[in-house]
Formats: structure tokens, sequence, C-alpha cells
């Protein structure tokens, strides 16, 4: 797959892989949150909008394994999404209550991470497969996003 786009991103994730929401976060420079440079639906989601990376907003299990670890998470129906995220009761009004999240990994660093979701019980293996192969074709794209939003990060 060639280098994609952030909306192609979300083109292919709804194609293929059913997505109702995609979101891509980049790490903030210092690391305490996280900063939404791309989504589908900005009415609920908008760019620019944070999450903290500590309890009150992100699960420590979450924050270890697609982070520090640089591996996807799969939340496979509302029951994960309603134990991983605290707002998981805005992602179940647009539909939503299956989730992949895949870390974006720049010159060996987690720089942010992509975020599928789409109805409850649609995403398992074979979807985290393809959401990865999705990640790695916007890896530059994510990276020039995260440049763009914080200017002292650019390389």
């Amino acid at each position: 797959m060639s280098s994609l786009s952030l909306p192609q991103v979300a083109e292919s994730a709804t194609r293929r892989l059913g997505s109702i929401l995609v979101t891509v976060t980049v790490l903030t420079p210092d690391g305490t949150e996280v900063s939404r440079v791309y989504t589908t639906h900005p009415e609920v989601y908008a760019v620019g909008g944070r999450k903290r990376l500590d309890p009150t907003q992100t699960s420590p299990i979450w924050l270890e394994q697609v982070v520090a670890g640089q591996r996807p998470f799969l939340g496979a129906d509302r029951d994960s999404v309603r134990e991983f995220f605290f707002d998981w009761a805005t992602i179940e009004s647009l539909g939503c209550g299956a989730i992949v999240n895949t870390p974006v990994v720049h010159a060996g660093e987690t720089i942010g991470s992509i975020n599928f979701l789409g109805p409850d019980g649609s995403l398992d293996e074979d979807s985290v497969a393809i959401a990865q192969e999705i990640t790695a074709a916007a890896t530059d794209a994510v990276a020039r996003a995260r440049s763009e939003a914080f200017p002292e990060v650019a390389r």
C-alpha cells in the first residue's frame, strides 16, 4: 500500500473495516496528552481535542500496550469499549461498540495512534491486521500532522 493522507486513511478504513469513526491522535511534546489531528466526526470529536494520559482519562493497560509497547489494541465488543474508554457513552452514541487502536511509530518512537471504531462485534484479529497495514501507510502523514500541530517536534 502506498503512502496515505489522513482523509485516505478514513476512506480506506470505511471501505475495508466498515469504520464509522476514525480519529488520529498524536502525543504532545511533553508526552502527557494526546491531541486529535484528524477525525471523521469533528462535531463530536474535534480536531485539537485532547485526552490526558493519566488514569482519569486513559486506561493504564491501554497506555502500556499501545504507547509504550507499540502493539495494537482490540476492543471487540461494547463491554471492552466500556472497560477501557471513559468516553464510551459518546462512542456508543455514534453507533460504535468495537475499536482497534494502532500505534503510529516513526523513527522507533510512538508518536500517536490511529483509532478505528465500528459497530459492536464488527472488528476482530483480521481487522487488526488491516488496521496495521493502513497505519503503516499513514505514518508519514501522521508525522507531518504532529509537526504541524507541534513545530517543536519537527525533525
